[in-house]
């Protein structure tokens, strides 16, 4: 910075920051400076110093700026000193205040350096110094907006104070523009974020959403080619999960971009410290010769690495190639990292589901094979038991009916299980399914069991897993009716809905229990023996077919339990 002429200036400002950061400015510049905190303080360094220009501020308490102003002009041992106010210019009458008290010019508030050593060096210039000034002896009255102003300054004075006033008019009209664009700048920023903000929440696979999010990227902010890494489990390297291109690019050139080395550079500080790397390729970068062949086959002139990252945690990295220049303003920089978080986020949230659904998967494997092996080795032993069951008798004879019951038990365990995982897995569209046939092929399973059952025409809306709500309700009434068991099974349609029953002419529910009854793992106050899933299956599929279901006595008056539930008529 060049040095200045060592002028002497007082400065008044009461804002001990502000005062600082003048005082700052202008020992830079070599001036030698007088500080004082209020207009009182002021112009008794006046009287002390001798400046070569007063800069004082308007606001102040004890004495305010103008009230210096006119102090200091008045005194003809010091009304030659060029005096600077500094005002916020919140007002037009500051301006009118200035002129008024005598002021050789303003400066707005805020300031930059620059303008304000300009200034300074206009108000010191020898030939401002030697300008004659016509001051008027009796100030002249000059009336605006209802107010009248007293003015003595000279015409010189006037037309700077004109001048500067409309520099001022010119440079806060261009700050709106710069501040409207920037502004601008910002929403399209935003609206971009919140695309891809968009995007990343929707349920798609991992490979749907790269696509997806990947495309987006490169339409808003202007690439041909964009690919996500991740980063493998053993921290080595990223491998390429997914690439979006707008050009032709071709294969032998894909198959050098498969990997990414996490120790190369600008690799290194991407993919470990996750801090994102901007490039002009026309300037000097650190990077490998297959980035270079790479970056002349797509004529790339930018080139980006963004980290893609969840939290703290650095998953991968989005590369993005352009063929066009590129500023790489702050702006544009930040709304990059912030789309690496939102894809890193969504990317975490998708391998997870990848994982869940593998394990999903694999635990549907191993069921099917339990269930399988299991049903076999039952399938087994009841030929035994049905053997051993012909040539016992006594004692024996009912040990040999106890393990057949044993073994009915597990075959309705394994059932509600493979019913429980199915209804996990995935509900199926409902369709029109015939009731009537449903109920006779249930009926048809218990041939032991005397039904009551007067048939029915009535389409539903349900699918393949209806059948269980008849198996569930009959077996729980064949379980705990005992011996001589009777089944009557009604149906009745009103407005669209139709009501079945499943009455039996066992010891029926208690009240206090009717409400628990189809509660997960829920047991009945019999010592016959029961999980609780059957009817806890039995509600969930019911209230899956848009229905109800509940407990009750027969309506008939007779002893034994009766569970209604309703579904949707299909019309």
């Amino acid at each position: 910075m060049e040095e200045e002429q060592s002028f002497r200036i007082v400065i008044a400002e009461d804002s001990p920051t502000q005062r600082e950061y003048l005082r700052y400015i202008l020992e830079k510049h070599g001036y030698a400076v007088s500080a004082a905190t209020d207009g009182r303080q002021a112009l008794d360094l006046v009287g002390e110093v001798g400046p070569d220009l007063v800069i004082s501020d308007v606001i102040m308490p004890v004495m305010n700026g103008y009230d210096l102003c006119r102090a200091i002009k008045s005194d003809p041992a010091s009304q030659h000193i060029p005096v600077i106010l500094l005002t916020a210019l919140s007002d037009t009458k500051d301006v009118a205040l200035a002129l008024q008290s005598g002021a050789d010019n303003f400066i707005t508030k805020p300031y930059n350096e620059e303008y304000l050593v300009l200034r300074i060096r206009q108000i010191l210039a020898p030939e401002r110094a030697l300008r004659m000034k016509d001051w008027m002896q009796t100030p002249v009255p000059v009336s605006f907006d209802g107010e009248v102003y007293q003015i003595s300054s000279d015409k010189g004075q006037i037309f700077e104070f004109l001048l500067t006033a409309y520099q001022v008019a010119i440079m806060k009209n261009q700050e709106a523009i710069r501040a409207e664009e920037r502004l601008k700048v910002s929403y399209e920023n935003l609206s971009a974020l919140n695309q891809i903000i968009s995007l990343c929440n929707t349920i798609l696979s991992l490979d749907e959403l790269l696509e997806s999010t990947l495309q987006k990227i490169l339409d808003i902010f202007d690439f041909e080619f964009g690919a996500l890494y991740l980063i493998n489990e053993e921290r080595t390297c990223a491998n390429l999960r997914h690439h979006v291109e707008t050009i032709p690019v071709e294969g032998a050139y894909l198959d050098l971009i498969q990997t990414l080395e996490l120790g190369l550079p600008p690799n290194r500080e991407v993919l470990l410290n996750g801090v994102p790397a901007f490039f002009a390729i026309d300037q000097k970068v650190y990077y490998e010769e297959r980035e270079k062949i790479i970056f002349k086959e797509l004529g790339a002139k930018a080139y980006a690495l963004i980290p893609v990252k969840y939290g703290s945690e650095v998953l991968g990295v989005l590369a993005l190639i352009s063929q066009n220049e590129h500023e790489f303003s702050k702006m544009e920089t930040g709304t990059l990292e912030s789309v690496g978080c939102e894809v890193g986020s969504a990317v975490q949230k998708a391998l997870l589901q990848e994982r869940v659904e593998t394990a999903n998967e694999e635990m549907s494997l191993f069921l099917d094979i339990m269930t399988h092996d299991i049903n076999n080795v039952i399938t087994c032993s009841m030929g035994y038991a049905d053997l051993l069951e012909d040539e016992l008798t006594g004692p024996q004879h009912e040990f040999v009916q106890k393990i057949r019951t044993s073994f009915d038990q597990t075959i309705e365990i394994i059932g509600n299980v493979s019913a429980i995982r199915r209804l996990r897995e995935k509900r199926a569209t409902l369709v029109p399914v015939d009731l009537d046939a449903v109920i006779r092929n249930q009926i048809s399973r218990f041939p032991e069991i005397p039904f009551t059952y007067p048939g029915t025409g009535v389409m539903v809306r349900a699918d393949d897993l209806i059948g269980q709500v008849f198996t569930n309700l009959i077996g729980n009434s064949n379980k705990f009716a005992g011996e001589g068991v009777a089944i009557t099974i009604g149906v009745e349609e009103q407005d669209g809905v139709v009501e079945v029953t499943v009455a039996d002419n066992g010891p029926g529910i208690p009240d206090d229990q009717k409400a628990l009854v189809f509660d997960r793992f829920q047991k009945g106050t019999t010592s016959k023996s029961g999980k609780g899933l059957g009817l806890f299956i039995t509600r969930t599929l019911v209230e899956g077919y848009g229905g109800t279901i509940r407990a009750a006595d027969r309506k008939d008056g007779r002893q034994g339990a009766a569970i209604l539930f309703t579904l949707q008529k299909f019309l």
